[in-house]
């Protein structure tokens, strides 16, 4: 639920000049309202209604580029996902100053029970094919390994006790890596971040927050669901199928795919505890994560 601001509170929070960005505040123009948005751990966003309409001004923290994130790539894939209909329009973009405005898509937020649902999986597989139907513009590469290597480095310099855990982490990954690699899918634009709270249902499904896309193997968006939310396990071949991924890749390599990902999402949540304070949620899914990749 969106959390209204006073007019103090908004201009304690935004910046000025990513205020006078959004359509109907140029020229200093007070906005209707504006409120906070929910979700984000990292980045904060916000609801803003002018005369023009209603938008998501995105403050980008400078943390997430030590967690993963492009900003750079975001703005180009996040654009030509807009133009598929598959994102919401992106009005405007300032890597310097370190944010986003998108036009406000009124809809609902999937829940984590939606990824039990096969029907809802069908749907959302559907809305892939199409993204990774998109000719994907030219963007810096993408390499899952050097991420992968970069933050189990960072974690073994800062704690040493856990090098051995990490490293036979690694060690799996590679091999997974190299099935993936293997299989020789063309690459294509892959969102890389499909939790509930960035796919909202309207008229169709719109992806959010593509801080972390990608052009890549497009199996990595299925991964990255079965990652995220194990009840979908089960309806791993319904996604292949909606997704027109089943031709190519197998259940089997589908779950070597989906340990990269639990793998990523561990080192993300265990990278992100040394950058400062996390909630107990976080830390309960970092807990789990392990779980998961532990024999």
């Amino acid at each position: 639920m969106a959390h209204d601001l006073s007019p103090a509170g908004a201009a304690a929070l935004i910046p000025p000049s990513a205020l006078e960005r959004i359509p109907g505040c140029e020229g200093k123009q007070r906005p209707d309202a504006i409120a906070v948005l929910p979700g984000g751990s990292i980045n904060q966003s916000f609801r803003v209604d002018t005369p023009a309409g209603s938008f998501v001004l995105r403050l980008n923290n400078a943390a997430g580029a030590v967690l993963g994130a492009n900003h750079a790539r975001e703005v180009r894939l996040h654009a030509a996902a807009a133009l598929a209909a598959v994102a919401p329009e992106l009005i405007y973009a300032d890597l310097t100053e370190r944010f986003m405005i998108m036009r406000y898509v009124a809809g609902a937020a999937w829940q984590e029970s939606d990824f039990a649902r096969p029907q809802r999986l069908r749907r959302l597989g559907a809305t892939l094919r199409t993204l990774h139907a998109i000719v994907p513009p030219h963007v810096a590469a993408f390499d899952l390994a050097a991420i992968l290597r970069g933050h189990a480095a960072s974690l073994i310099a800062a704690l040493p006790a856990e090098r051995s855990l990490l490293q036979r982490l690694m060690d799996g990954a590679g091999a997974a890596l190299a099935l993936c690699a293997r299989a020789g899918r063309k690459p294509t634009i892959v969102h890389n971040d499909l939790c509930h709270l960035n796919l909202i249902e309207a008229e169709r499904i719109y992806l959010i927050d593509w801080e972390y896309a990608a052009v890549a193997d497009p199996i990595f968006d299925l991964a990255c669901i079965l990652a995220y939310y194990p009840q979908a396990e089960p309806y791993a071949q319904e996604l292949l199928d909606a997704a027109g991924l089943a031709a190519d890749a197998s259940t089997a390599e589908l779950s070597r795919a989906r340990d990269l990902f639990v793998l990523l999402s561990f080192l993300w949540y265990r990278r992100r505890r040394l950058t400062g304070e996390v909630s107990a949620a976080e830390r309960a899914a970092e807990r789990e994560l392990l779980q998961r990749l532990s024999p």
